[in-house]
């Protein structure tokens, strides 16, 4: 699909007019210059034609920028949009006029030869239509005066930047695999994900807290094509500080929301947290697959059992989250790499794996059958019907005789026969009980 990429100083309305085209707050909106570090992508469809838009870091002079390294690397973002972009959204502040910075981007966007549309923001009064006129000196042939707040000419927006797309090929439909990558900040997610992609897709820095919003990449690795999407380093809500990081920890939840996977990654140099076990815990609370990925494995001590010694302590301190696969691995040298394609495959399917329903019955009639079933006062439970439901992750129905009877040993007890049963490495199950009248 065709790319369009959105280029600007900071506090523009870049990430404003990308919240607005997509209909959804995608990216994090804040006064604070220079929030948007990474570039983001976004799929959109307008007239039939289905694209990309990207939003990029605000463009910033050293002497401008906190920080001189990010300032750098934010412009180095940006020329790879370009580069990889049929068209540009050149936007401008409709408060400030055209401003040296400007002229400077503006000569930028000539030398890269790409086609233009000047986007003149923030103007929601009419009175103030005329600094599109400014804007026209800046020698791009269209310029468009728009409020992505008030929605004021973003359907005009959208039809200049159809027309910069190439004419449409034939177009093959395919699944992507939608893996998101969590962890708590400088564990190596970042470096996971330009491994991967063969290019630095995110900002990878020692400074936490360097990926803010969720970037999302499409990788294809040995035919399967696979939506991975980086997200920022999840902290514990006492320190979390600032609005920007408190929406980067939102986020952070919508994208596992939008995966099948999530790859947990972990530190082999601080092996699990109480914040691991949280995040572990938010991954199969909301029914995804789950990879636990222990990176760094460079720096981890030279031991020929110190994987079997981690294997165990993981499996301590999280037995809800036992039966997970592990992958020690190391962003740094790749090594462990090459497995993970598979291991993310293997937990997709197995978030779809189904028992027969002849085979859950017999479940219930011989294993069940030597089991002391739970009770009160006199009255025990009775199993008399075992299905599984349609959908994923696995769900299966009990018709008992009295639900209150179930006690929470037992349910973990059934959910152990089960997966004896089938393969659910990585999956969480769901049981439900119904009274069978």
């Amino acid at each position: 699909m065709g790319i369009i990429a959105r280029v600007g100083r900071p506090n523009v309305g870049k990430s404003s007019i990308f919240n607005r085209l997509l209909g959804r707050r995608e990216s994090i909106v804040d006064d604070f210059p220079g929030v948007t570090r990474d570039r983001l992508y976004g799929e959109m469809v307008w007239n039939e034609h289905r694209f990309y838009i990207v939003d990029t870091g605000g463009i910033m002079g050293e002497k401008e920028a906190a920080l001189p390294e990010i300032a750098g690397r934010i412009a180095a973002q940006v020329e790879h949009a370009l580069s990889e972009s049929d068209g540009v959204v050149f936007v401008l502040d409709g408060h400030d006029g055209v401003t040296v910075m400007d002229e400077e981007i503006a000569a930028m966007l000539r030398r890269a030869g790409r086609k233009v549309v000047v986007a003149v923001n923030k103007l929601d009064n009419p009175e103030k239509l005329d600094a599109a006129y400014e804007a026209s000196a800046l020698g791009f042939e269209k310029v468009l005066p728009l409020s992505a707040v008030h929605n004021f000419n973003m359907g005009d927006l959208l039809d200049e930047m159809v027309s910069f797309l190439p004419d449409e090929g034939s177009f093959e439909e395919s699944e992507d695999v939608p893996v998101t990558i969590v962890g708590r900040p400088n564990v190596g997610k970042s470096s996971l994900l330009n491994v991967l992609a063969g290019e630095e897709r995110s900002l990878v820095s020692e400074i936490p807290g360097t990926t803010r919003d969720v970037v999302d990449s499409i990788v294809e690795i040995e035919g399967t094509r696979f939506r991975f999407l980086d997200t920022a380093g999840l902290r514990r809500k006492s320190r979390v500080d600032t609005d920007v990081e408190y929406y980067s920890n939102v986020r952070s939840y919508q994208a596992i929301d939008k995966c099948r996977v999530a790859i947990v990654m972990l530190d082999a140099t601080e092996l699990v947290t109480d914040q691991d076990k949280r995040l572990v815990g938010q991954v199969l609370e909301r029914g995804k697959g789950l990879l636990i990925v222990v990176n760094k494995w460079d720096l981890a001590p030279k031991d020929e059992k110190v994987g079997d010694r981690m294997r165990a302590k993981l499996k301590d301190e999280m037995p809800f989250a036992a039966h997970a696969p592990m992958l020690f691995m190391s962003a740094l040298t790749k090594r462990g790499i090459s497995r993970l394609n598979q291991r993310i495959l293997s937990v997709d399917l197995n978030r779809r794996a189904r028992i027969s329903t002849s085979e859950l019955n017999r479940l219930v009639r011989e294993v069940l059958a030597f089991e002391r079933m739970p009770g009160d006062k006199g009255r025990y439970l009775k199993i008399s019907f075992c299905t599984q439901a349609n959908g994923v992750p696995p769900a299966f129905v009990f018709f008992v005789n009295d639900r209150n009877l179930v006690t929470n040993p037992f349910e973990r007890r059934l959910e152990n026969i089960l997966r004896k049963m089938g393969d659910f490495s990585g999956v969480p199950l769901r049981l439900f009980f119904r009274n069978k009248q």
